[in-house]
């Protein structure tokens, strides 16, 4: 082995060396995960006070009821007689063929020209003059025959007599004073014998039953029972919550909560106010209405009583609730 390499060979140990130490010192230095603690986040409540409620007004006897008064049964009207059918009209006769036009005769061929006179010769200086011949007189053409007249159209026959009959006359409504209409029936009601058992004679004190029934209220007590069962409901979800910064558990945040009956959110929480701000919290205000929205979000439903879901004077279907991280 050369020197060179005993040299080379050295200096790559001594630095794996130090490498390894430094890799040592920077896991010393890494806190134990075992010994990390998370701080409790804690809710507190602020209780509103609501009206007073107004117990609902205790139900009275009912009223006297009034039996109906049972009026005698009309006549009843005669049946309405069926209409009787139309008769069918007669069937009118099919119109005769028009005859057909006589044929035209042709027209008469024109006789052919006669054919030009000869040239006269040249007379002889001796011989007597030849007579001429007469030209033949040229043949009249036969007058052409007359085209016969067109017959006359024959009349189309008369059209047969209606046979129908007049319709008889409608007759008139009844007045129900047929012996079917006036004769005696029984007269008597659809009420049973004991329509008016349990009733009394004196008249009853009771108001107006058009007037509507008084609803529960929302009270003081009612109201911070609610307070509470949203506290308590929501704390599982608050507990996870990391506290964002120093200061920010005096923040105090006003929710608006809208809920359906099912106690679940039929619309994202939104801020009313916000009070415990300064400036050495400020930065943590919108980080504490992220952590409550997420609280609301991750534990509804809410389980809430069904007669305070919406009152005369309020009820936890729209309902303010001061979120604060402890």
């Amino acid at each position: 082995m050369e020197r060179a390499e005993k040299i080379g060979l050295a200096g790559a140990v001594a630095g794996h060396v130090v490498l390894f130490g430094l890799l040592s010192v920077g896991f010393l230095d890494t806190p134990n995960p075992v010994k990390l603690k998370q701080a409790p986040v804690e809710v507190s409540l602020v209780k509103e006070v609501a009206l007073e409620a107004a117990a609902p007004a205790a139900t009275e006897p009912p009223s006297q009821a009034v039996a109906p008064e049972t009026g005698e049964p009309e006549d009843a009207p005669p049946p309405v007689p069926e209409p009787q059918p139309r008769p069918e009209p007669a069937p009118q006769p099919a119109p005769a063929p028009a005859p057909k036009p006589a044929p035209v005769p042709p027209r008469p061929t024109p006789p052919k020209p006669a054919p030009p006179k000869p040239a006269p010769p040249k007379p002889a200086p001796a011989p007597k003059p030849v007579p001429q011949p007469k030209p033949r007189p040229k043949p009249a053409p036969p007058a052409a025959e007359k085209a016969p007249a067109k017959p006359a159209p024959a009349r189309r026959p008369a059209t047969a007599a209606a046979s129908a009959t007049k319709a008889p006359p409608a007759a008139s409504k009844g007045a129900g004073k047929t012996p079917a209409a006036t004769a005696a029936r029984p007269r008597g009601g659809r009420l049973g014998d004991d329509f008016l058992k349990g009733l009394t004679a004196e008249p009853s004190k009771a108001r107006n039953s058009d007037a509507p029934p008084s609803a529960a209220r929302v009270d003081g007590k009612a109201l911070a029972a609610i307070q509470q069962a949203i506290a308590r409901q929501i704390q599982p979800c608050a507990d996870r919550q990391v506290d964002p910064g120093p200061g920010a558990n005096q923040i105090v945040t006003t929710l608006n909560l809208r809920l359906n009956r099912d106690g679940t959110l039929s619309a994202t929480p939104t801020v009313v106010r916000q009070s415990g701000v300064d400036d050495d919290n400020r930065r943590y205000a919108r980080r504490v209405v992220d952590l409550g929205i997420a609280a609301f979000k991750g534990c509804s439903p809410l389980k809430l009583p069904a007669e305070y879901y919406a009152t005369a004077n309020g009820g936890w279907s729209n309902i303010n609730y001061n979120w604060k991280l402890r």
